[in-house]
């Protein structure tokens, strides 16, 4: 019967940090959010967007219109006339990289002028489960 106690005790201390993160993951995403939004680098060019994420040592590609038709990434449904700065930015809280998401995907989007248009930026979601009748919901990864 021991094994069946020390079996969930495992199981709970492997499934419990991410109940304990306050937020964490959350305010990493918002922080970057945060500050691509106030650096302007969608009001330079797309080369700056490179160079800011290289300079950060973060894996960065840039994806003209020309380099998208030779070969399209999978990623992407079909090609633009748009220039795609992709960035993949590691999260850096441990609990938050190991039961949410490894990195943060950041996609900024230049016109045919060089001109910003917009900033994508995906994680997956936390999850969370609402308790019935209570009104409690406990955040898994939050």
């Amino acid at each position: 019967m021991w094994r069946f106690y020390a079996a969930v005790a495992a199981v709970w201390v492997a499934l419990s940090p991410p109940l304990f993160t306050g937020g964490a993951c959350t305010a990493e995403f918002d922080a970057l959010h945060a500050e691509l939004m106030d650096s302007g680098l969608l009001r330079r060019t797309a080369k700056d967007a490179v160079e800011h994420f290289r300079g950060l040592g973060v894996p960065v590609s840039e994806i003209t219109p020309e380099r998208c038709r030779e070969q399209k990434p999978r990623f992407l449904s079909r090609c633009t006339s748009e220039t795609l700065v992709y960035a993949r930015v590691p999260v850096k809280h441990l609990v938050c990289r190991t039961y949410r998401d490894a990195d943060i995907k950041v996609a900024m989007v230049y016109d045919e002028r060089g001109r910003g248009v917009r900033l994508n930026m995906d994680m997956a979601p936390f999850k969370s489960l609402p308790i019935p009748g209570t009104g409690i919901v406990i955040d898994w990864g939050r």
